[in-house]
């Protein structure tokens, strides 16, 4: 899986991301923790996992690392 490290775009909650970023499935383990997530995708930008929703391709959460 790839990080993003260079994005010209901020990391808050709402914010609409490039489509032409590559997302990837939230793995079961973190579905099981936050049953909300189901169906999001997410990105990794430096050390923070960035949940998305794929339909939109907006921010949903940032979760620090």
């Amino acid at each position: 899986m790839s990080r993003v490290s260079n994005v010209n775009f901020s990391l808050n909650v709402g914010t609409a991301i490039p489509r032409s970023v590559t997302l990837h499935r939230l793995p079961p383990a973190i579905i099981s923790l936050v049953p909300a997530y189901e169906g999001y995708s997410f990105i990794l930008v430096r050390d923070d996992i960035v949940i998305i929703d794929p339909d939109t391709y907006e921010i949903v959460d940032v979760i620090p690392a």
